[in-house]
């Protein structure tokens, strides 16, 4: 993902050399998206792991502009998910001092905020085909909740700070013209980093990781 990152930072700052007579475009884009997660616990030495395979699909809207620049023609673009993007679904740990004797159950539940992507857009010749290069910045709240089994199961909060983390995305796509409006379909690879959170108790750390990700997005928009 370093490589997609140093990719897409060097053609933002080539797309810098000039604004002059550009195209501006805004639009709506749906994004399915279906991937590995893998998360890890680490509690007082004992450590857990678990992993998912998980699918969703969510919605964003681009503004993006045409850029000349001395590698060719290309678009640089702004997506934004306005909307935060939740598992709808908690986890459950159930911790045992021995066999059949629970401690306390551990249950969190987990959002992503702050969802903003920058891209580039490189055409392939004159066929509507083209590259695009992503990289995504996400926000991470975590909500923990802890009952405990041997003080007459009173609840108390374990909490972990935000954690900032960054996704990269490569993808290939084709765009056609439908009068005042355009449509793109593309299709192509993800990667985020892994995501280290430690407990306001200091007795728990948790890691998180989307891996292997596949995503298709379909994108509408108009020019101005």
């Amino acid at each position: 993902m370093k490589t997609i990152k140093t990719i897409l930072i060097t053609l933002l700052f080539a797309g810098f050399s000039t604004f002059s007579n550009a195209e501006n475009r805004i639009g709506l884009t749906i994004t399915a998206l279906d991937a590995r997660a893998d998360g890890t616990e680490l509690s007082r030495g004992v450590s857990q792991v678990r992993s998912e395979d998980i699918q969703g699909a969510f919605a964003s809207f681009f503004v993006e502009t045409d850029v000349d620049t001395p590698m060719g023609s290309m678009v640089l673009g702004l997506d934004v998910n306005p909307l935060d993007i939740s598992g709808g679904q908690s986890v459950t740990n159930v911790r045992a001092s021995g066999p059949g004797v629970a401690l306390q159950t551990n249950t969190a539940e987990i959002e992503v905020t702050e969802n903003i992507g920058g891209y580039v857009i490189m055409g392939l010749g004159g066929t509507g085909a083209y590259v695009k290069a992503m990289v995504s910045s996400h926000k991470m709240e975590a909500e923990t909740t802890i009952m405990n089994k041997t003080t007459t199961d009173t609840q108390t909060n374990s909490n972990y700070p935000s954690e900032r983390f960054f996704g990269g995305h490569l993808s290939i796509g084709v765009e056609r013209d439908l009068g005042d409006l355009f449509i793109r379909g593309e299709a192509g690879v993800s990667e985020y980093e892994k995501v280290t959170s430690k407990s306001s108790s200091g007795n728990t750390t948790v890691t998180a990781q989307i891996e292997s990700g596949i995503h298709a997005r379909i994108s509408v928009g108009r020019a101005f």
